[in-house]
């Protein structure tokens, strides 16, 4: 699938989701897989769904603050970064669309890694404990590119990842990317059968 990325581009990015019931080490598969796509050249935007929601600013800070007073949008930029927030009046209780989403993202992006939004109908990496079967949730809505089975975290560390798995799926994912920019394919098109990450 592609969608739409940046404010006013109108440039279509491809998206890949990982998805995976909660816990199971989605992030950090991601927090790996991103710099191993920067190192091949792409840049890498990240769309996260936070199920339960979640605090977009610190309590007591001035945009914090500002927001609290009901203003419908705050942005907080500084030299090198920008966040912006603002309410989603009369949709209470309703998900945003990956493509809404992505249209918060900025333009320049060749690739956009969705974790979660398994309802949506994206090619996906779908995240397994270790002794669990893939549950059909995950895959009902989207073509299934790999199935990356999760070691079990330990009190102290989250899921690791082997190196070898981390290079294999960077180096499918990039060629994946800059095929479908070549071809104006989508990846959907480009979807293989799933293999076992070990």
């Amino acid at each position: 699938m592609q969608t739409r990325s940046g404010r006013g581009t109108g440039r279509l990015v491809p998206v890949i989701g990982v998805v995976g019931r909660s816990g199971v080490g989605k992030t950090t598969l991601l927090e790996r897989l991103v710099p191993a796509l920067g190192a091949r050249g792409l840049t890498v935007g990240c769309v996260k769904h936070a199920s339960h929601g979640f605090l977009a600013d610190r309590p007591g800070k001035d945009s914090y603050r500002l927001f609290e007073s009901g203003a419908s949008a705050v942005a907080l930029i500084s030299c090198d970064q920008i966040a912006s927030f603002w309410r989603r009046d009369g949709v209470a209780g309703r998900d945003v669309s990956l493509a809404d989403a992505m249209a918060t993202l900025p333009g320049g992006l060749d690739l956009v890694l969705a974790e979660g939004f398994s309802w949506e109908p994206i090619p996906r990496i779908a995240v397994v404990p270790e002794h669990e079967g893939l549950a059909v949730e995950l895959v009902h809505a989207g073509p299934l590119l790999e199935i990356v089975t999760a070691p079990p975290p330990t009190a102290e560390f989250p899921p690791a990842f082997p190196a070898a798995l981390i290079e294999r799926l960077a180096r499918r994912l990039a060629a994946r990317t800059r095929l479908q920019g070549r071809a104006n394919l989508t990846l959907a098109d480009l979807a293989v059968p799933a293999t076992s990450a070990h």
